[in-house]
């Protein structure tokens, strides 16, 4: 059962930082494509996560420790939304 709970609360995380990515890409004219890839540690319990955005033809990938996304389950913020901002600054150029 612990583990259910603790892949969902990456789960979340995971899904908020989708939210966050495609929320920040729209004022800039853009629609990309979301992509998370796990990080497998021991037990196939996931260490992190390599999130992918591609807009047009550019794709720009920044990995994430399970720790940064599990504390976005219930606001974006740190570390990750900065490499958020980062990524959507480089799309733009």
């Amino acid at each position: 059962m612990e583990e259910k709970q603790m892949r969902e609360e990456f789960d979340t995380g995971l899904a908020k930082i989708r939210h966050e990515i495609k929320s920040r890409l729209v004022p800039h004219g853009f629609f990309g494509i979301v992509t998370c890839v796990d990080i497998e540690g021991v037990d196939h319990v996931p260490t992190g996560s390599t999130i992918a955005i591609t807009v047009k033809g550019r794709t720009v990938e920044r990995s994430f420790s399970r720790q940064d996304i599990e504390g976005c389950r219930l606001k974006v913020a740190g570390v990750v939304l900065l490499g958020i901002i980062a990524i959507v600054d480089e799309l733009s150029k």
